[in-house]
């Protein structure tokens, strides 16, 4: 089978897409999480220390209940599941297309049903995953 064939060069690219996508989501859901642990430990250590400004601490100590009110609006780690799950089946499929020699008409539909599949799914701001209307 030609891996220069439209349909490979689709699934290369989407393979590509998502694993930068899930990357990033990931990557960005654990800054937040560092963010957070650090903000909350903060008032607590200046109170130890004698240290800050009383406005500050306060200000920095409410940091946390922001950032996880933003993670779950947005759901950073429900996304990049959804990626990398997404990544994954793309991955068996271009191996199936290598490997097994499947014909590049078959992979099509596959990627169609995988599309159909997927569609629907990701974490949006207002719904959770699996529960969003269809169009």
């Amino acid at each position: 089978m030609s891996n220069n064939s439209p349909i490979m060069k689709e699934i290369k690219r989407e393979i590509c897409k998502r694993y930068w996508y899930a990357r990033f989501d990931f990557i960005f859901n654990h800054l937040l999480l560092l963010i957070m642990v650090v903000a909350s430990s903060y008032p607590a250590f200046a109170q130890i220390f004698s240290q800050g400004n009383e406005k500050y601490t306060a200000a920095i100590a409410a940091i946390p209940a922001f950032i996880l009110l933003f993670q779950r609006t947005f759901k950073w780690e429900q996304r990049g599941e959804w990626h990398w799950e997404y990544h994954r089946r793309l991955i068996a499929l271009s191996r199936e297309v290598r490997d097994q020699n499947l014909p590049l008409q078959q992979a099509s539909i596959k990627l169609t049903l995988l599309e159909q599949e997927f569609a629907g799914t990701f974490p949006g701001v207002n719904y959770s995953a699996g529960k969003e209307p269809k169009t």
